[in-house]
């Protein structure tokens, strides 16, 4: 029987928060009694993701200390430096692809769930859900979609790991969702509260409203 392939996860954590006010970093905001990107990668754990790859930049030790104070597990979680994050969050992607390949895990991994480390509102449901789609999916491209509108987080199979290594600017692969959209599966996932980032003091407002009212329910 041939041996069951995993999906990894590769966590962007490398923006400089350049839209948060007071020069503040958004990932190390507190929500509940952790950061917000700590909530991101307790939800990889958590989830059937394999490995797990986190790419830091802006603040990277203060970032790797908040993420390193969750418990130990078994997976493999692998922390890793972008030094061109200032460059597009495309130069973070290609640095969590290119740690996955050297990973020599390429031959057990059919392909890598993006996660963005700003939407700290991401379950481990929602990545799972996806991940059970993938694996029945004969398409390449895996996306969420919330009420009918797509979202984070997204798969990309291994075999468009090469086309992702191409990508430029700043952005996460849209452009390769858009030039295979004919492979493509959007699976709907519920609450848009999900797709929530802190992009900016308003926005973080926001999920901190949400978690807080999801914690009482």
């Amino acid at each position: 029987m041939a041996e069951k392939r995993s999906i990894a996860a590769i966590i962007l954590a490398a923006g400089s928060s350049s839209r948060m006010e007071k020069q503040q970093h958004k990932l190390l905001l507190p929500l509940g009694d952790h950061p917000v990107v700590t909530h991101v990668l307790a939800a990889a754990l958590a989830s059937q993701a394999q490995p797990i790859i986190v790419v830091l930049g802006h603040q990277a030790e203060q970032v790797r200390t908040a993420l390193t104070m969750l418990p130990a597990t078994n997976k493999t979680l692998l922390f890793i430096e972008n030094p061109n994050y200032k460059q597009g969050m495309s130069t973070s992607l290609r640095t969590g692809l290119q740690a996955l390949i050297e990973l020599d895990v390429s031959t057990a991994v059919d392909g890598t769930l993006i996660l963005l480390g700003d939407q700290p509102l991401i379950t481990t449901q929602v990545i799972d859900t996806l991940i059970a789609a993938k694996e029945t999916s004969t398409k390449q491209i895996v996306a969420a979609r919330y009420n009918g509108k797509r979202g984070n987080p997204v798969i990309f199979g291994s075999a468009l790991f090469p086309e992702l290594m191409t990508v430029t600017g700043d952005e996460g692969g849209r452009s390769i969702i858009e030039r295979h959209r004919e492979d493509v599966a959007s699976i709907e996932v519920g609450d848009p509260v999900a797709n929530s980032d802190v992009d900016t003091w308003s926005a973080y407002q926001q999920v901190v409203a949400a978690w807080t009212e999801g914690q009482r329910e």
